[in-house]
């Protein structure tokens, strides 16, 4: 039985997520980057013990305790991948990066050392890889760099035709520009964080990361509560909707947040997950926050928190979370 939970609490005002069922194709909202579990590429002896997770509006955390039921080593690729990032085409995403190209401050520790994993990246438009192109004209792959636009902006002569070839950018709006013509990027961006790890025989290795979490963003609105697929979406029942519009019959402003983690892909490892141990936290005590999953209980002021034994996941999180302004 999916179970929604809610709560009251308020936090700063700010940029959340957008709940809107296109949130990519709203003006006042950004779109939302899922992310979730590792994957190893070979793990038929890899058995995942247990895993804690941890999810909030600023962090995500991770620590899983994965066993070889084998007497040899294993040596396998873990892999985290990220979904498609689509660059232009009036796709928004709400990132402050310090590093432009881990732009989640993705961080790995493995039996408590630190890993620095590799990134790769590519860049696709229509389906061909144009990765090289880019490189070779020296605009970044992911439009998190401060220059990134100045880049775009000094393409000119052969290069500037080159890219408008390939469908990359356009230069077809001057919008606020004094009449000078803007360029419009338009491809597909993938990222993929990685490392080599062995996994010793017989043994349990620790591995653990966290990032920060990319969620859409929006204002809130009245027609949310009313929105029968996110109703569906989050699993809102009528307590929920109760609460929510008592909170905002008090004032119409506040934020909407929507965050997915992926845990379907998790489902990679023998078995089951031998106990799974999730934790929300809704970030400050006047928030309203739903999701759909079962047994979840209030351990906390902003915490919610619920564990199961032999656990298949069988669908993703997705978290709600609805932030009435003061």
């Amino acid at each position: 039985m999916m179970a929604a939970i809610h709560t009251s609490l308020a936090l700063l005002a700010g940029l959340v997520w957008a709940v809107v069922s296109t949130p990519a194709q709203a003006n006042d909202s950004s779109a939302i980057l899922k992310s979730g579990e590792l994957q190893l590429t070979t793990s038929p002896h890899i058995a995942l013990d247990r895993e804690d997770l941890y999810i909030s509006a600023s962090e995500v955390r991770v620590r899983y305790s994965f066993r070889n039921t084998s007497k040899s080593d294993v040596v396998t690729l873990v892999a985290f991948p990220l979904p498609d990032i689509n660059i232009g085409d009036d796709t928004d995403y709400s990132i402050k990066a310090s590093d432009p190209a881990n732009f989640i401050g993705f961080k790995v520790q493995v039996n408590g050392q630190g890993v620095t994993p590799a990134l790769q990246l590519r860049a696709t438009r229509f389906g061909v890889d144009q990765t090289a192109l880019l490189n070779r004209l020296g605009i970044p792959l992911l439009p998190f760099a401060e220059d990134f636009y100045t880049r775009l902006e000094k393409m000119s002569g052969p290069a500037r035709k080159e890219l408008e070839e390939a469908g990359l950018a356009d230069w077809g709006t001057s919008f606020g520009a004094n009449n000078v013509p803007l360029p419009n990027p338009h491809w597909r961006a993938s990222a993929i964080y990685y490392w080599k790890q062995t996994f010793a025989a017989g043994a349990v290795t620790q591995v653990s990361h966290s990032y920060r979490p990319v969620p859409g963003e929006s204002f809130y609105s009245p027609e949310i509560l009313k929105d029968r697929t996110v109703q569906s979406a989050y699993c809102m029942d009528k307590g929920f909707l109760k609460a929510a519009r008592r909170k905002f019959a008090k004032t119409q402003n506040g934020f909407v947040r929507e965050l997915h983690y992926v845990l379907t892909t998790g489902a990679n490892w023998l078995g089951t997950i031998g106990e799974f141990h999730l934790t929300i936290d809704k970030g400050k005590p006047g928030n309203l926050v739903s999701l759909c999953i079962d047994g979840i209980k209030k351990t906390g002021p902003t915490t919610f928190e619920v564990t199961k034994k032999d656990f298949y996941p069988e669908q993703d999180l997705k978290i709600l979370i609805l932030e009435p302004e003061k």
